[in-house]
């Protein structure tokens, strides 16, 4: 299984990352996002893009916006 960590600390973006296969999405609080120990045993680090000053957005929202990205990569209707 790959660990994906989500964080607005790296360069690559969520869709962008290869979900056809087993994973496991790590998502933070939206005040404090995760911890070193989630970002450290991860095997990738991705980020949503976001417009302007923004840097986070509803750990809900971003869930079902990474999720969804891994379900349409394995092919849902």
């Amino acid at each position: 299984i790959s660990t994906y960590a989500t964080t607005p600390d790296t360069d690559k973006y969520y869709h962008h990352a290869d979900f056809t296969k087993p994973a496991a999405i790590a998502m933070g609080t939206e005040a404090d996002g995760l911890s070193d120990f989630w970002l450290q045993k991860a095997q990738h680090r991705v980020r949503i893009p976001m417009l302007g000053q923004i840097d986070s957005m509803n750990v809900s929202v971003a869930t079902a916006v990474v999720v969804f990205e891994a379900m349409r990569q394995r092919g849902f209707p």
